[in-house]
């Protein structure tokens, strides 16, 4: 539940730039178009100017052009994917804050814990969160240790600047598993990019 739940978020906020995404895109790509054929027609004329002897190095000189223009558009492209990757991320992370102080976060926080039990694996742990999840985190954390027969003490130190969830870590520090919602974007991300990039036919 938790998973779709957060990964419907994080489709929602990015569909709503997919728009903006492909217009901006689009744009670059025609204006990069325009360059090429520019840059083209300029290349042509000068080949048409110069000796037969110097026309093999013109043409190389027009592809090398051509080709840097054609660089510049899928550099512009994936620059604008991932500027607005990251503006979507940015909502989906405030949506996700505010769900945080929502009734119901106590099992979101629960299901976090549980599967960063099953990442780490063994009955003794720490649980890390943000300032604000203190008091939940001991509460859920009671629970779980009773249902699962598990030992689960939270950490000394809290975790800046997070909007919610839980790092969980084995007792001796060795393993350690990011359950936090900006860890769960950052693992969503790399995906999501690349769907956007095939989307718009830019190549990652």
């Amino acid at each position: 539940m938790v998973l779709s739940g957060i990964e419907y978020t994080v489709k929602k906020v990015s569909d709503e730039a997919l728009d903006e995404m492909l217009q901006s895109i689009a744009e670059a790509k025609t204006a990069a178009l325009d360059i090429v054929a520019r840059k083209s027609g300029e290349a042509e004329t000068d080949v048409a100017r110069i000796s037969e002897q110097q026309k093999r190095q013109a043409e190389a000189l027009k592809r090398q052009i051509i080709g840097s223009a054609e660089m510049t558009s899928r550099n512009r492209s994936l620059e604008i994917v991932e500027e607005n990757l990251n503006a979507a991320f940015s909502q989906a992370l405030a949506r996700l804050s505010e769900k945080a102080s929502e009734i119901g976060y106590n099992r979101i926080l629960k299901s976090l814990i549980l599967e960063g039990i099953d990442e780490v694996g063994g009955d003794n742990f720490v649980l890390g969160g943000n300032v604000k999840d203190q008091q939940l985190l001991e509460l859920v954390a009671d629970g779980i240790s009773r249902e699962r027969n598990v030992k689960i003490n939270l950490s000394d130190s809290v975790i800046q600047n997070s909007v919610g969830g839980v790092v969980v870590s084995s007792a001796d520090g060795f393993v350690s598993f990011d359950n936090t919602y900006e860890a769960r974007l950052e693992r969503v991300k790399p995906d999501l990019r690349k769907r956007l990039a095939q989307l718009f036919s830019v190549q990652s």
